[in-house]
């Protein structure tokens, strides 16, 4: 230690105690110094140093390990429930669907046309219903271009007409 840090030390020391006691502390100091520079610790093994570095190796593969597991599980609980949300998603639909085509029918078909109280106000009302069946079916056949070439619309209308009459006779 030379003489500048010394004395750097001695007021630093002043601050928190006497210049008697700052004094005896930096000689202590210079002392343990002294002490550290003369009987260096001794340095380990080449096999030592190989030992720890393979424990910290292996520690390390099984804290890795772990993390990785960690992760794919999470992943795996995350897919899952992504599979569980589509396919609830897909089934709503379906589900939805069916009660509304039912509402959609029992309002569209009164209950009085069920019983045959009315027959001529049946009549209208079946009518109608067909010519609106006739008006889906015409426009789901039509493909993607706009026209319905594929569709033979003569073949249509006669086999309506037939299950129109064949719904009276029956």
């Amino acid at each position: 230690m030379n003489d500048s840090t010394k004395e750097n030390l001695k007021e630093l020391l002043a601050g928190f105690m006497d210049s008697d006691a700052a004094g005896r502390a930096v000689q202590d100091i210079e002392r343990g110094d002294r002490l550290l520079r003369d009987f260096p610790a001794p340095k380990p093994s080449q096999n030592v140093i190989a030992g720890i570095k393979l424990q910290m190796a292996a520690a390390s593969r099984r804290q890795h390990h772990a993390t990785v597991q960690h992760r794919i599980w999470a992943a795996v609980g995350v897919a899952a429930a992504i599979v569980l949300a589509s396919v609830a998603s897909l089934k709503l639909p379906e589900q939805k669907s069916a009660e509304q085509t039912a509402g959609q029918y029992a309002v569209v078909i009164p209950d009085r046309v069920w019983d045959g109280s009315d027959t001529t106000s049946d009549i209208t009302v079946l009518s109608a219903e067909l010519d609106s069946l006739e008006k889906e079916i015409t426009s789901t056949s039509v493909d993607e271009t706009g026209d319905n070439s594929n569709l033979n619309v003569g073949e249509l209308e006669m086999e309506l007409i037939e299950t129109g009459g064949n719904l009276w006779k029956g």
